[in-house]
């Protein structure tokens, strides 16, 4: 039994270090990676918040904004019709302007 528990070898010491220094590339590669597709998400997800801001503010009725949103409105009236212009600014400073033109359905 002895010359069977003589025969088996573990890892080396260069081995072992050499997977940990793998392991750790590899983890800090995939947390870089995850860092960058959260950022783009949430880069991706104030846009969309952003366009549906800009098309509530260029509704007829005005919706109130979150903490942080800066909007500027604008009503002009053309042969019958309302413009509205909506100019958004996310708080991360992304700028957005909707123009919509809103007109009495005729009889």
């Amino acid at each position: 039994m002895s010359a069977a528990i003589n025969r088996q070898r573990g890892f080396s010491l260069v081995e072992a270090l050499l997977a940990m220094v793998l392991l750790v590339a590899i983890v800090t590669t995939l947390s870089g990676y995850h860092r960058a597709l959260a950022l783009r998400f949430s880069a991706l997800n104030q846009y969309r918040q952003l366009w549906h801001h800009a098309w509530n503010q260029s509704q007829m009725d005005i919706h109130p904004l979150p903490a942080g949103w800066q909007v500027s409105r604008v009503e002009t009236l053309q042969s019958g019709c309302v413009s509205i212009t909506a100019i958004i600014i996310s708080p991360l400073g992304q700028r957005g302007e909707m123009t919509r033109l809103h007109c009495p359905v005729s009889q």
